[in-house]
């Protein structure tokens, strides 16, 4: 039973903490917040025994063998790598780091320290992005691919009032791209690698940071097209597209059914069943993976090319 600790007290640290009490695999036992009500009131709702506030008391405690990195965006590397060097193995939500050199540096930590570092990317590790890879071949040569993520956010009205939040703030690594466009990039660089080349357009807010952007990147033979927005919505939906026929999908981030069709007429759907909470199967596959480690190379790996894209792409259309 793998034992964890959950960094932060947000929505998601919530919906893990919900996962968790699905697996048989991991149990939840502390969870830090910079106050003792915040922790208090998270782990009375969850059944968390331990409530932390120092994150030196959490890199060092022996009651637990894993950290989920539920802080804001910019604490990502600092407070991985306090765990990592406590020994711990560390699940850290999505984006992992700022950029590729931060992971990089990350990885090596982990290495030295003998531990586990995994990127929360639940997309990553559903039934639905492996029915999706197995699919391919059924459209014949892929010559594009379409991946959106426009949702608009829940914070962007009082945003625009003058409110400012951190999904929305520079200093904590907010922005379209890091919070949604990373599920796109993500998709793409699981089914087809890093791509030969890119370009990429986006629209800055008052902040600094992307309201919302897009990304063409070229392969060898095919192009596959990113739209991400926290400042609109789409109901369009992804695609890819072969020389036999297209798969389509409704989110990158959820890939619960597929349409099949073909260029000859044929239609079917694909179901991909499961549980609702798909944080369920990244907290299978890490609980896996740390008892087996070399598991976690091709994840990484994947994290390594979805930050160069988004390094690439940032640094393409800087803010002005």
């Amino acid at each position: 039973m793998l034992r964890f600790a959950i960094i932060g007290t947000s929505r998601i640290a919530e919906q893990f903490a919900a996962a968790v009490a699905e697996c048989n695999c991991a149990e939840a036992t502390a969870v830090y917040s910079r106050t003792i009500e915040n922790a208090q009131r998270f782990a009375d709702v969850y059944g968390i025994p331990g409530r932390i506030t120092s994150l030196e008391e959490l890199a060092s405690s022996q009651d637990f063998d894993a950290v989920y990195v539920a802080s804001p965006n910019s604490c990502h590397f600092e407070h991985s790598v306090m765990m990592l060097r406590g020994k711990k193995h560390v699940l850290c939500e999505k984006p992992i780091a700022t950029c590729a050199e931060e992971l990089h540096q990350m990885l090596r930590v982990a290495e030295e320290n003998g531990v586990v570092l995994l990127e929360a990317s639940m997309h990553m590790f559903s039934p639905g992005l492996e029915q999706l890879r197995s699919l391919l071949p059924e459209v014949g040569t892929i010559r594009r691919a379409s991946f959106v993520m426009n949702q608009y956010s829940s914070r962007y009205d009082s945003f625009k009032q003058g409110e400012t939040h951190n999904i929305f703030s520079k200093e904590h690594a907010g922005g379209a791209l890091n919070d949604l466009g990373i599920y796109c990039v993500e998709i793409m660089t699981a089914l087809f690698g890093e791509p030969e080349s890119l370009v990429a357009s986006m629209i800055y807010l008052r902040t600094g940071v992307d309201g919302q952007g897009a990304i063409i990147a070229k392969y060898d033979g095919f192009l596959v097209e990113l739209s991400y927005s926290k400042i609109s919505q789409s109901v369009t939906p992804c695609a890819v597209q072969g020389e036999e026929g297209s798969l389509v999908f409704s989110w990158p981030s959820i890939i619960d059914k597929i349409d099949v069709v073909k260029r000859n007429g044929e239609k079917r759907q694909v179901i991909c069943m499961g549980s609702e909470n798909q944080m369920v199967y990244e907290i299978q596959a890490f609980s896996d993976i740390v008892n087996e480690p070399k598991k976690a190379e091709p994840y990484n790996r994947c994290s390594l090319m979805a930050q160069s894209v988004m390094d690439q792409a940032k640094a393409f259309d800087p803010p002005g």
